[in-house]
């Protein structure tokens, strides 16, 4: 199964950082993950632990900005992202909300194209007549590139009744074989999508839909969404999932089939994984991570140049305002924080700061963090940074 997580980087401080048009110049941002999108990470994360498949996080934006913050999702909550794709090019910038979806469609579109590709290959091998090593080889080779899963081809001694094992060793006909391939290629249509319930860079909460609606144009299918969900149960076998949601001061209960897209409130908690589904789960997992995100422009999406960027996008905003930094949590003792003003420096090839005292240094990456700690102007937050910011 593919799990897709649509995230965004946001700016970490919404200060003069836009052109009269309104158009965000995100390359010369802080950029910081979306606070929302975490919640999606952790609905991914449990789907993967009571399903199966591969997470694969999808973002949009500047690739030298997001790279940084993806990274460090590989190692996150529990299984963290085994992929990440960002569809990054000049003709999406300045995209509204219309735009951003429709780019992220074919985003999602492509993720899915990618995984088929290749059970259609060993299918007209196995047509061909091909002996069952040829197939082995070709499947190894997708296997290593981590385009199948375990089901289909498998080193790991845990698995022991691969497609390809079971072909090789003459448990299966070549008919069977390419019938149980169709099975798969066929289950790649069942994925789901989750997104946090917006970002705070716009606040609208309509991207997440706005997908779903893109989807269904794009693959001619009447694609269900679900927003605001609070919690959420999915059947291992059957796909069903079972959602609640509140809405204003209504619960709901909804059930609805994958492929769906939910986007994931913040009181989200995910449930304990079910020992009862593991063997399944590994079956249907992945070798491994892709540790370096990829980058996708509009061409290799085949996008409308009309439907991107400023070009697609019917939504005319006013010029930015400067209203200072979003609220954080910072804990006495423990939350560690700039201890002197740092001006702008770079770190990696990206750029950072500036940044005054008070300010949580935790979010930053993890060699910019330790190059800070070693100039000495990082410590933790004290009652006395506590009085200055609540009394000054």
């Amino acid at each position: 199964m593919l799990i897709i997580a649509l995230l965004k980087g946001v700016p970490a401080r919404t200060t003069k950082v836009v052109t009269v048009g309104g158009v965000l110049r995100r390359e010369e941002m802080e950029i910081v993950l979306n606070p929302h999108d975490s919640k999606a990470i952790e609905a991914a994360d449990y789907v993967k632990r009571k399903v199966g498949g591969k997470i694969v996080a999808l973002s949009m934006g500047p690739e030298i900005k997001l790279s940084p913050l993806i990274k460090p999702l590989y190692h996150a909550e529990v299984f963290g992202v085994d992929e990440a794709f960002i569809l990054s090019d000049r003709k999406m910038a300045g995209a509204d909300t219309l735009a951003t979806s429709y780019a992220v469609s074919l985003g999602v579109k492509k993720v899915l194209e990618r995984h088929v590709k290749p059970i259609e290959e060993l299918i007209s091998t196995i047509n061909s007549g091909a002996p069952a090593d040829a197939v082995a080889a070709k499947a190894k080779e997708f296997y290593s590139q981590n385009l199948v899963p375990n089901m289909v081809y498998s080193e790991l001694p845990a698995v022991k009744d691969s497609i390809v094992k079971q072909l090789s060793s003459g448990k299966l006909s070549a008919g069977q074989a390419v019938k149980m391939l169709e099975g798969v290629k066929a289950g790649y249509s069942d994925f789901i999508i989750v997104s946090g319930i917006k970002t705070t860079d716009g606040e609208t909460g309509s991207v997440g839909p706005q997908v779903a609606e893109s989807l269904s144009e794009a693959m001619g299918v009447d694609f269900p969404h679900l927003t605001y969900v609070e919690d959420f149960d999915i059947d291992s076998k059957t796909l069903l999932i079972e959602a609640e949601r509140k809405i204003g001061r209504l619960m709901q209960k909804v059930e609805l089939r994958c492929p769906a897209l939910l986007t994931i409130s913040p009181e989200y908690a995910p449930r304990p994984p079910d020992p009862a589904t593991q063997v399944s789960v590994r079956g249907n997992s992945f070798r491994a991570k892709t540790l370096t995100p990829m980058k996708w422009n509009a061409d290799e999406l085949s996008a409308d140049p009309s439907r991107l960027g400023l070009a697609g996008s019917p939504t005319i905003v006013g010029p930015g305002i400067d209203i200072g930094k979003p609220p954080v949590q910072k804990i006495v003792g423990k939350s560690i924080v700039f201890t002197k003003r740092v001006e702008k420096f770079s770190s990696g090839m990206v750029d950072f700061g500036p940044y005054d005292v008070g300010d949580l240094a935790q979010l930053l990456p993890e060699a910019a963090f330790a190059e800070l700690k070693a100039r000495g102007v990082l410590g933790p937050f004290t009652f006395e940074m506590f009085q200055q910011e609540l009394f000054v």
